[in-house]
């Protein structure tokens, strides 16, 4: 019998080169946005974008998670015929959606900008942001089939192409605009958002075509396939969608709470663009991997699942809980100590220790709920996850909510209410996945390997750094040899530790050919 023979290296390896070029890019683009529309600028648009979020999350997060699993069980099954009648229920539900959307949008846009949003300017971004929904919409339901099918390198390519259209369109615009609107900034950013969408919708369109609508027959939809997408959907949509709203309404009440601090709205409007649009992105720039991680693992999980393989699905839980903290938690501490002298140089922004320190923590907590909460998607537990993830939400703009106009606080309220929160929801979600998949805990493995490298390699990070910058090296070749040295030190850890990264990393993930079930 022929087995198929993939790894978590593998399947996640395509993704990761394409997710690490997205993250540069989308690096450069945040340098773009920052020099072209400053810090108030960046607050508007994400006022803006708030909106768009929340939209997006309808229509699309309950859809494409359903297109994922049903295709990948599908294909585990063997039948091939019922991926293009998924699709089809897909778009008709999507585009639903979607003009409900543009009726609310089109007809109140003016009163939900100032009454809701607070800032009358962002009405002119909303034609283009509704343009922007349809099209991400065609591209990212034809991409979450390809991930489903185990064709990860479609969504890479089509994701960086879109990322390069979108910077040079962008940077097209806002160049050529001389004014100060912040109003009319949002709008041209989002029309340099419609360019970028208009080519990876068509790319994966003519893709899907050519490759795969081909491949077998339309079947017809059954009831049963109706019913189990609509019981994906919606309760991800819920959850996506009160979490985007709550999230949404939190960026929309902390300049307010800010002002009560003592801050001047501009001020306010500032302290958002340089968390949302600087800060946050820089501690989160080891996300293209991790993301990989847990895509890669989404039709895995569900295949092993579908055909009633409990071993492996149990194995292939433990490994990403342990290859997300692989990751994540040696990153981050690098770039803890790193993130205010990278701030400054990129983005012209000081960012304090503490201030980076919370964020950091923050990362963390959010890699391994990322990873936790793509295993409870995958494994069809979405209900308990809509629980877990909207109460963390609400808990979070409550807090934010009382603490952010304490002046002691300020900001650091937001903070350190996004780390409560976040640890809150890992601690509910990790307990859920192991009573439901019984996967062995090993907490040392899982845990105390992850935290003891991380905390090798903050302070090498934070000593040696220090030492280049007195040194008479420029503060670029610093960087780069303390990002050196830490890599170097991190695979040492591991290797005392009796940890072989790559032997890990490469450990053969069988999938056997039906009708026969073998165990991982």
């Amino acid at each position: 019998m022929r087995i198929q023979k993939k790894t978590i290296l593998y399947a996640a390896g395509v993704l990761a080169c394409g997710n690490i070029a997205l993250q540069v890019l989308g690096f450069a683009y945040r340098v773009l946005l920052s020099h072209y529309a400053g810090a108030e600028g960046l607050g508007v648009y994400r006022l803006v974008n708030s909106v768009y979020l929340v939209c997006n999350a309808g229509c699309l997060s309950g859809v494409t998670m359903a297109c994922s699993r049903l295709s990948a069980a599908s294909e585990a099954r063997g039948e091939h015929r019922k991926v293009r009648a998924v699709l089809r229920l897909a778009f008709c539900v999507f585009f639903t959606l979607c003009l409900l959307c543009c009726a609310v949008l089109l007809a109140g846009g003016q009163g939900i900008a100032q009454s809701i949003l607070g800032d009358g300017r962002c009405a002119r971004a909303f034609p283009f942001l509704l343009l922007c929904l349809a099209l991400t919409g065609v591209e990212n339901i034809f991409k979450a089939v390809f991930i489903g099918l185990e064709r990860m390198q479609y969504a890479a390519v089509s994701e960086v192409a879109e990322q390069v259209i979108r910077i040079g369109a962008v940077w097209l615009l806002l160049s050529q605009y001389q004014g100060n609107d912040y109003g009319v900034i949002a709008m041209l950013i989002f029309a340099g958002m419609v360019a970028s969408e208009i080519f990876s919708a068509s790319f994966l369109t003519i893709l899907f075509r050519r490759g795969l609508a081909g491949r077998a027959p339309a079947a017809p939809l059954d009831r049963a396939t109706a019913r189990q997408f609509f019981f994906i959907a919606l309760p991800v949509s819920a959850s996506a969608l009160l979490g985007n709203a709550i999230g949404s309404a939190g960026s929309i009440l902390l300049p307010k709470r800010l002002m009560l601090a003592g801050l001047t709205y501009e001020q306010a409007l500032s302290a958002l663009g340089v968390l949302s649009g600087m800060a946050m992105p820089l501690l989160l720039l080891p996300i293209a991997l991790v993301s990989s991680v847990c895509t890669a693992l989404l039709p895995a999980v569900t295949g092993a699942q579908a055909v009633g393989n409990g071993r492996r699905v149990r194995a292939l839980t433990g490994r990403a809980v342990t290859t997300v903290g692989l990751i994540g938690v040696p990153a981050t501490a690098v770039l803890v100590p790193l993130a205010p002298a990278l701030s400054q140089r990129i983005f012209g922004q000081p960012l304090s220790v503490p201030y980076v320190s919370l964020l950091g923590v923050t990362a963390i907590l959010c890699y391994y709920q990322m990873a936790v909460g793509s295993l409870l998607n995958a494994l069809g537990l979405q209900h308990w996850q809509v629980v877990i993830s909207v109460s963390a939400e609400l808990m979070q703009v409550l807090l934010m909510y009382r603490w952010c106009a304490q002046p002691r606080w300020g900001i650091y309220g937001y903070l350190a209410a996004m780390v409560l929160t976040e640890g809150l929801a890992f601690a509910a979600s990790f307990t859920l996945l192991h009573r439901k998949t019984g996967f062995a805990l090993r907490p040392l493995r899982r845990f105390g390997v992850p935290l003891l490298c991380g905390a090798a390699l903050y302070g090498w990070t934070r000593v040696f750094f220090a030492w280049f910058s007195r040194s008479s090296v420029s503060e670029t070749a610093a960087l780069l040899w303390t990002a050196a040295g830490a890599a170097a030190l991190y695979l040492l850890v591991l290797r005392l530790m009796g940890v072989h990264l790559w032997t890990y990393l490469s450990r053969r993930i069988e999938k056997p050919a039906l009708p026969r079930l073998h165990m991982w």
